[in-house]
């Protein structure tokens, strides 16, 4: 799920390899590493009635990746920062439709110029593909079917304690996405560090689990943590607190 620095280095030339700089337009364009296009968070949610950001319809997702150059040949390795969860919430939207060739850099993109990155203001537009897509429906849930189906899952709110004290679901469990991020410029900590965030949360591996937070982005990070720990049965509700209040549906 994620890649070094020195891999990136040694595959950076390589045309079957997508980079996606998941910062904000504005940022990309004030400088970005070759070769890498602007994906940014806006680009792949919707908004419902009640703000919620949902996944993008189906022929909207087809028609950005398959303008990125995405199809299933390419490795697609995203950009970003760990204390900005947009980065997460794109990897997931690739997992969701089914790339499989989805990682990370494992250092933050303000970093790289410490790494020997030039940076530049040019934009080499990709050669189009066709996207196909196929939905892990595994990585998802849907706010009625959790409602539903609340004592299936072991349920994880990634927001704040301030946040968590004001509403959350019933019986989730607040694990904060900020536990998990890395240090010394590292997106998120090592493989065993989260082993044991997890393990003194209680998180059982028996137990499919939920993340949510305010708008799925918080979530996100947290979803990719649990992966990264060995977690295998982990789903994102993307409308997550916004959708779930605006439902009116039960909070404690």
């Amino acid at each position: 799920m994620l890649v070094t620095v020195d891999w990136l280095k040694e595959n950076i030339d390589d045309p079957n390899l997508v980079l996606l700089d998941t910062r904000p337009k504005t940022m990309y364009l004030y400088g970005h590493i070759p070769k890498a296009q602007s994906l940014s968070i806006e680009n792949v949610i919707q908004f419902d009635q009640f703000g919620s950001n949902l996944v993008a319809e189906d022929d909207k997702i087809i028609s950005l990746f398959s303008g990125l150059g995405i199809d299933k040949t390419k490795t697609v390795v995203l950009i970003g920062d760990s204390m900005d969860p947009s980065t997460a919430r794109i990897a997931w939207t690739l997992m969701y439709f089914g790339h499989e060739k989805t990682f990370l850099l494992d250092v933050n993109s303000s970093d790289l110029q410490k790494y020997g990155f030039e940076l530049t203001k040019q934009n080499i537009p990709a050669t189009p593909t066709t996207f196909k897509i196929k939905k892990n429906s595994k990585l998802r849930v849907e706010a009625d079917f959790l409602k539903d189906n609340l004592n299936t899952f072991e349920i994880l709110d990634a927001r704040s304690p301030q946040e968590f004290m004001g509403g959350h679901l019933p019986n989730a469990k607040l694990i904060p996405f900020t536990e998990g991020i890395g240090y010394d410029g590292k997106l998120f900590r090592d493989k065993e560090s989260l082993k044991e965030l997890f393990s003194q949360n209680n998180v059982s591996y028996d137990k499919e689990v939920v993340c949510y937070c305010m708008h799925g982005h918080r979530a996100s990070s947290l979803l990719l943590q649990l992966k990264i720990a060995g977690f295998e049965n982990v789903r994102l509700f993307d409308g997550s607190f916004v959708e779930w209040d605006g439902k009116r549906f039960p909070l404690e």
